[in-house]
């Protein structure tokens, strides 16, 4: 039932950017689009790219001794993403598959598990403070209709950051420890036996300030060099917001799709959003949701590429497996004590 109410969601998202289009028409939108051309997308595909780097390297920074390099925390986070927009349909893939390519490159899994949550808050906690940033900007003008939707998403991003900050701090995670626990023993779930230590694990990050710290700038900064996307993408169509437009209408943009956390991909809840907030900022109902249209575009290249690239490593695991005869070859658990006493059986991509 909870897949198909995800479906639902979908569908309805997708027919929502439908109805979008042909209200302001199919000519309008597709004219912005074609103004930012092939060329366009390929642009602003490669300019993801510096955001998404300088998540990864925040994710890395949350180890006192990184256990793998920076291009390899860059994939990590590329297919992370990769999952979350992609296979929304089935809540966490992306989380789920940034922990098994960490644990494929020699990191144990209730450390890949305990990395990935702290990031995920310490994104959610660079987040508030983006928006926060928008809406100061915003404040500083006339009143305007954009304040409502800007609260409401400031209304779900920071009650998830708070849950996610001190539920970890305050033992939720052990309570669902101890659950899982309970489940591998009475029921064999082997696969639960990750969740043992994973808060133990998560506190000594946290014991780290300097981690968590580095982690919320380093995502800080990533969401404003994230502007030059938009920035290039508006270029190209022949609109040149200034920065204060820019912090706002990406900001409150984002803001407004975590709000909309159930449906997957926020399909449509993205498109409406950037129509709304370009009504309001001067930016044409056409060319906000081309913009829009534009990042799905570049979603579905680097997302698509990065799940290619993935398939073909398990294949080849799968393979090796095969002719070694031995069934399929569980990724390695290495603990530092032993890492440098052996060469770590890193399986991701070498760039």
């Amino acid at each position: 039932m909870k897949k198909l109410g995800f479906a639902v969601a979908a569908l309805m998202g997708i027919v929502l950017v439908l109805a979008l289009v042909f209200w302001y028409g199919f000519g309008a939108v597709g004219g912005a689009l074609e103004l930012a051309g092939w060329s366009g997308l390929a642009a602003i595909t490669a300019y993801h790219l510096l955001p998404m780097a300088l998540c990864g390297v925040a994710w890395r920074s949350l180890f006192a001794v990184p256990p793998a390099g920076v291009v390899a925390f860059i994939w990590f986070r590329w297919l992370r993403d990769a999952g979350s927009d992609l296979l929304a349909l089935v809540p966490a893939t992306g989380e789920v598959l940034g922990i098994r390519a960490m644990n494929l490159a020699g990191i144990e899994t209730t450390d890949a598990a305990a990395s990935t949550v702290v990031d995920i808050t310490m994104e959610i906690v660079a987040q508030v403070a983006f928006t926060l940033l928008g809406l100061l900007i915003l404040l500083d003008g006339p009143a305007n209709p954009l304040l409502p939707w800007t609260l409401a998403g400031l209304g779900v991003i920071v009650p998830l950051a708070g849950l996610l900050f001190f539920g970890q701090r305050s033992g939720l995670i052990g309570l669902l420890e101890r659950f899982a626990a309970r489940l591998a023993a009475d029921f064999g779930w082997s696969a639960l036996a990750i969740a043992n230590g994973l808060g133990e694990r998560i506190r000594a990050i946290y014991r780290h300030r300097g981690a968590a710290r580095r982690g919320v700038a380093m995502h800080f900064i990533a969401w404003l060099v994230g502007l030059g996307e938009a920035a290039i993408a508006l270029a190209l169509m022949g609109v040149h917001p200034g920065l204060g437009t820019l912090i706002v209408l990406e900001s409150l943009a984002f803001a407004i799709r975590s709000a909309a956390f159930f449906v997957p991909g926020a399909a449509g809840v993205q498109e409406g959003g950037y129509v709304l907030l370009g009504a309001t900022l001067g930016i044409g109902p056409d060319i906000a949701l081309a913009l829009s249209l534009l990042k799905r575009g570049r979603e579905l290249l680097l997302g698509g590429g990065a799940l290619l690239l993935w398939h073909s490593i398990e294949t080849r695991r799968l393979w090796r497996s095969a002719r070694l005869g031995g069934g399929i070859v569980a990724p390695a658990r290495v603990n530092e004590a032993s890492r440098d006493s052996r060469s770590p059986p890193y399986d991701h991509p070498r760039f």
